[in-house]
């Protein structure tokens, strides 16, 4: 039996949370491969995931557990605009790479490119699993840094839902090359005095130059979040705008945003005494309970 968290289900979902000995699937119910939805609270989904089935393996679970599946694609990311007398051009020559490729505009200008990853669900992965709460239980003990939505009686997505996320996205790497040409720049490569007249000297060398701009770049890049359900575009801008909710001052059914997911919420619940809040959110067309530390939140 699934059973799916939401609003006018609350009241029954937590009677027959009582009424059960035991949470989860019934064992009288046949065995199934399904998809389950974990946030993670790590930076690192692919660190994550390859820990993952480090433990997977360590304790013989291959059997049990058969796909994780992180949603990402590859996209051509544009630095900054940089102009020919700044002192953020590498020093001495313009190094490309595959994966990373300067540039000059028609008005003389210079930008970097590079491939980075794009992941339109930011702290979520989807495991291929068989829906035993042992199983479930097993997983989080390990504290890798996730939990499953909606545990003890986890989410299943269905099949349907995993293609029509995995369509959102692109399986293969774009060229830069393509790129280029379509954006009609033109590639520098070699020596920086080919391109610009040098006006001035600086006291870094390249590689400083160079992790100066990765910095710049990182700092003013936006995380784009795709538009799937209730889930709103997050960058700096959006957050610099948001005040940091007051717990002592937070009322039930109170809206809030939760800022590592891009997404609103209702506040469903509030203890005090632990500092946290459980908060209500719509994700993948159900409602979906989650609880947070009053940093993770915002006011909307």
């Amino acid at each position: 039996m699934n059973l799916f968290i939401n609003r006018s289900g609350e009241t029954e979902l937590e009677d027959d949370f009582l009424d059960d000995e035991k949470f989860g699937p019934s064992k009288d119910a046949p065995r199934a491969l399904q998809w389950y939805t974990a946030r993670t609270f790590s930076s690192n989904e692919d660190r994550l995931i390859e820990t993952l089935w480090d433990k997977i393996r360590q304790c013989k679970l291959e059997s049990e557990i058969k796909d994780i599946l992180s949603i990402k694609e590859m996209v051509v990311h544009e630095g900054e605009e940089i102009t020919h007398d700044s002192g953020e051009l590498p020093k001495t020559e313009f190094r490309n790479s595959k994966s990373s490729m300067w540039v000059q505009l028609k008005n003389g200008n210079f930008k970097r490119l590079r491939l980075k990853v794009r992941r339109p669900f930011k702290c979520f992965i989807f495991i291929q699993m068989y829906g035993d709460f042992e199983l479930f239980d097993i997983i989080q003990r390990w504290q890798l840094g996730l939990n499953f939505l909606g545990f003890p009686c986890p989410n299943i997505v269905s099949d349907a839902e995993i293609e029509k996320m995995k369509g959102i996205v692109s399986e293969e790497a774009p060229s830069l090359e393509e790129y280029v040409k379509d954006k009609d720049y033109k590639v520098v490569t070699g020596a920086v005095n080919q391109y610009i007249s040098l006006t001035a000297t600086s006291d870094y060398d390249e590689s400083e130059i160079d992790d100066a701009i990765e910095l710049r770049e990182e700092r003013h890049e936006e995380t784009t979040i795709a538009e799937f359900d209730s889930f709103e575009p997050t960058d700096a801008e959006s957050l610099k705008d948001r005040k940091d909710i007051n717990i002592d001052k937070l009322k039930v059914n109170d809206f809030v945003y939760l800022s590592d997911m891009g997404a609103k919420g209702v506040v469903h619940d509030i203890d005090l005494k632990n500092k946290l809040i459980t908060v209500n959110i719509n994700l993948f067309g159900r409602n979906q309970i989650i609880k947070c530390s009053p940093e993770q939140l915002k006011e909307f």
